[in-house]
């Protein structure tokens, strides 16, 4: 099934679709796939959506493993945007945010986050909001996809407010969390694994197939 694009932006969305799934895909020409304050409401009404229409298995990712061919999932919102918010457009954006990580947490669907690349800071927070949590290792001939986990958000002196803080301690416990944010390490996919940032690990060619049969999984045959 081919894909269609759903939002055009700095960071766009691709969207393939069936009767009950979805697999949703950031797209940017630079490939770090921004979260800007645009993007963030076309995911908000994207969701509402596809929840509203009966979708019962959502995947998130970068575009490019539509194709098999990713890269980074996030390198989180957009620095330049977040310099001119003031206290009134700050709340707003924090807000809208938060209301994307609660789509992807809300229990009446299966979401899967699928991590490659570059997460960082609210893309971070947006890679372990996902119900199931996957990451890539790297493509071995190019070292393409190395997953980079991480919120140095406190090296600028800033929370990205969409939450991450929260579903940090949820997801990698207080010691996790206290690594990751205020340690700011960097981890890759073993490293991820280990906390519990991600449960699975995928190499780089089954990506899409794995996908796949998560998103619409084959019939169960009931006997008698």
């Amino acid at each position: 099934m081919n894909h269609e694009r759903a939002f055009n932006g700095p960071t766009s969305l691709d969207l393939r679709r069936g009767e009950s799934w979805a697999w949703i895909g950031l797209a940017s020409d630079d490939g770090l796939n921004r979260l800007r304050v645009d993007l963030l409401e076309a995911l908000d009404l994207l969701f509402i959506e596809l929840r509203w229409s009966g979708v019962r298995r959502i995947c998130l990712s970068d575009a490019g493993w539509m194709r098999g061919c990713g890269r980074n999932f996030s390198a989180g919102a957009d620095l330049n945007e977040v310099s001119l918010l003031n206290a009134s457009t700050a709340d707003a954006f924090a807000r809208r945010g938060q209301r994307v990580m609660e789509h992807l947490l809300w229990p009446g669907w299966r979401s899967l986050t699928l991590i490659s690349g570059a997460a960082m800071g609210g893309g971070c927070d947006l890679a372990l909001a996902g119900q199931e949590r996957w990451g890539v290792d790297a493509e071995a001939s190019s070292g393409r996809g190395h997953l980079k986990l991480s919120h140095p958000a406190a090296l600028h002196g800033i929370l990205t407010g969409f939450g991450g803080t929260v579903r940090l301690v949820e997801v990698l416990g207080e010691t996790g969390a206290d690594r990751l944010f205020q340690g700011m390490e960097r981890w890759g996919t073993r490293q991820a694994m280990e906390a519990g940032a991600i449960q699975r690990r995928l190499e780089f060619h089954d990506v899409h197939g794995e996908v796949e049969s998560y998103l619409n999984p084959p019939s169960i045959l009931q006997a008698g």
